[in-house]
C-alpha cells in the first residue's frame, strides 16, 4: 500500500499500489469507501495525476479547459461512486434478505422433523351431572346411598382410596384399585346423615381427573301420618296415600283437583312432592307404556334389546327388571302386533294389554286417559311448564327415557305424562307441555320412557 498523507484526524490517505495484484485487493481503500479496489485504483491514479499538472505545472494555471477537465473528472468519478453505493446497498440488502430465508426454512425444517405430540386427552367422569344413584338422601335420616361415576380416557394407572370432605353431613368414600384403559367406572359409597334439605355438590377426583363436582339432593323427610285419608272437597285439599312401591310401605301425597278428581300429586317413584317444575330429585320414575312396577322403570335400569319374544306384556308377565330398548318396530317395546285397541289397566298382563301400577294405591286408582288429562289441564289452567306447576298437581318437566338406547334426556326438554291410551298399532298417547307449547295430547313410541301420575 502506499501511503500519500494523514489527515488532521489520524486516517490515512491511502490508495492501492499498482503492483498488487486484483485478487489480494481487499478492505485496503479509504474508511468508509464503498468503490471496488480496481475502480478505487483507477479514480485515485487520475485523480493525483491531474491534480499533478495543475499545481506543478504553471501552465495549466491559465488554462481554463484543464480546470474543467479536472471539474469533469471529478463529477464522473462521483456519479460512479453514487451508483455503486446503490447498487452495493440492494446487494446487501438481498444477501440479508436470502439468509432470513435460509433461517426460516431451517426452523421449518427442524418444526417438521421434531414435531411435538399433542397433549392426552384429558382423563375426567363423564356422567358427573346425572350419575345412577342407589338410594336416597334425607334430612336427618342416615344414608348409605352408592353412587357409580364413569370415567373416560384413564392410562390403567393405580389409583389411592378416595375420601371427600364432609358437606351437609355427607362423606363420599371409595377404595383404591387399578383404573381400566380407556374407559371404566368407580363406586362410590355416601355416609352420613344430612343436615339440612337443599341442593349440594360435593368434590370427588381420582388419579388427577378433572374434579367432578357431584351434584346430591337432599329432600325432607316425607310425612308418616299413622292414617292417611283422602283431600277434602274443596280443590286444593291435600291427603295422603299408603301402598306398596319397589316392594317398600310407602307414603304419597295426594291432592283434590279442579276437576272433583284425587290425584297424586308427586310423580309415581318420586319420594316428595316437587319445591319446583325442574325439581330433579322429584322427577321419579321412566315408565314403558304398558309395564308396571317390575323395576325396569328405574332411570338407571339397565337396557336389553326387544325381540319377536319380547315386545309385549305377555312376554314379562312376571317382570323383567331392564329397560327393553330396540331401533325398529320389530325390536321395540310393543312394536310389532299391537293395535289402537289395547289397553294399559288392571292387574293381568296380556298380549293385548298391560298391568296398572296404579292398581297398586288401591280401589279406584288408575293410569288416567287422555280424557281424564285434558279435563284436568283445562279446569287447572295450564298452558305451559310454569302454570304446571303452578297448579294443584305441580306437574314437572322431568323429560324422557328414550326408546332406542334408553338413554336419560334432560329435563328441560318438557314435561311428559303418559295416559291409558292407545294410539296406533305401535303408539299410545301422551301429554306434553313446556314454555312454548300449551298441554296437548301427543302420540309417542310406546317405547319411551315417561313419568306417571294416578288419579282415582
Amino acid at each position: 500500500m502506499i501511503c500519500r498523507s494523514v489527515n488532521t484526524t489520524g486516517n490515512r490517505h491511502c490508495c492501492l499500489s499498482t503492483r498488487l495484484s486484483q485478487s489480494n485487493i481487499t478492505n485496503t481503500c479509504t474508511r468508509g469507501s464503498l468503490l471496488t479496489p480496481h475502480l478505487h485504483l483507477e479514480f485515485s491514479t487520475e485523480i493525483h495525476r491531474i491534480h499533478y499538472k495543475i499545481f506543478h505545472s504553471p501552465e495549466y494555471w491559465s488554462n481554463l479547459d484543464a480546470l474543467t477537465v479536472f471539474i469533469d473528472h471529478l463529477k464522473h468519478h462521483f456519479m460512479i461512486r453514487v451508483f455503486l453505493s446503490i447498487l452495493i446497498g440492494i446487494c446487501s440488502a438481498g444477501m440479508l434478505l436470502a439468509q432470513k430465508q435460509v433461517n426460516i426454512y431451517k426452523i421449518g425444517d427442524i418444526s417438521a422433523t421434531k414435531k411435538v405430540p399433542p397433549p392426552p386427552p384429558p382423563f375426567y367422569f363423564n356422567n358427573c351431572s346425572n350419575p345412577p344413584v342407589s338410594g336416597s338422601f334425607v334430612k336427618g335420616t342416615p344414608t348409605s346411598a352408592t353412587i357409580t361415576l364413569v370415567y373416560v380416557n384413564a392410562n390403567g394407572s393405580v389409583y389411592a382410596a378416595f375420601t371427600s370432605p364432609t358437606i351437609n353431613g355427607i362423606k363420599l368414600t371409595a377404595n383404591g384399585g387399578t383404573l381400566t384403559t380407556g374407559t371404566g367406572s368407580i363406586t362410590f359409597t355416601a355416609s352420613g346423615t344430612p343436615v339440612n334439605a337443599g341442593s349440594y355438590t360435593i368434590p370427588v377426583s381420582i388419579a388427577g381427573s378433572i374434579t367432578c363436582n357431584l351434584p346430591i339432593a337432599v329432600l325432607n323427610a316425607p310425612p308418616n301420618p299413622p292414617t292417611c285419608t283422602d283431600p277434602g272437597t274443596t280443590p286444593g285439599n291435600t291427603g295422603c296415600v299408603k301402598f306398596t312401591y319397589r316392594g317398600q310401605q310407602v307414603t304419597y301425597m295426594t291432592v283434590r283437583a279442579a276437576d272433583g278428581k284425587v290425584w297424586l300429586q308427586q310423580n309415581l317413584g318420586s319420594p316428595q312432592v316437587p319445591i319446583n317444575g325442574n325439581d330433579m330429585a322429584s322427577f321419579g320414575h321412566y315408565f314403558q307404556w304398558g309395564r308396571w312396577d317390575d323395576g325396569g322403570q328405574v332411570p338407571n335400569s339397565p337396557t336389553i334389546t326387544g325381540s319377536s319374544t319380547l315386545n309385549n306384556p305377555s312376554h314379562i308377565a312376571s317382570g323383567n327388571a331392564n329397560f327393553i330398548k330396540g331401533t325398529s318396530v320389530s325390536t321395540s317395546w310393543w312394536g310389532a302386533g299391537g293395535s289402537s285397541s289395547n289397553t294399559w289397566t288392571g292387574a293381568t298382563a296380556s298380549a293385548t294389554n298391560g298391568k296398572d301400577p296404579c292398581a297398586a294405591l288401591g280401589a279406584g286408582w288408575h293410569v288416567p286417559s287422555s280424557g281424564e288429562w285434558l279435563s284436568v289441564l283445562n279446569l287447572e289452567w295450564v298452558f305451559d311448564n310454569v302454570s304446571a306447576f303452578a297448579s294443584n298437581l305441580k306437574l314437572t318437566e322431568s323429560g324422557y327415557r328414550t326408546s332406542s338406547n334408553g338413554v336419560m334426556v334432560p329435563n328441560w326438554v318438557g314435561g311428559y305424562y303418559w295416559t291409558s291410551d292407545a294410539s296406533g298399532t305401535f303408539t299410545s298417547k301422551n301429554v306434553f307441555f313446556d314454555s312454548s307449547y300449551p298441554n296437548l295430547i301427543s302420540v309417542t313410541d310406546r317405547g319411551y320412557g315417561f313419568s306417571l301420575r294416578c288419579v282415582k
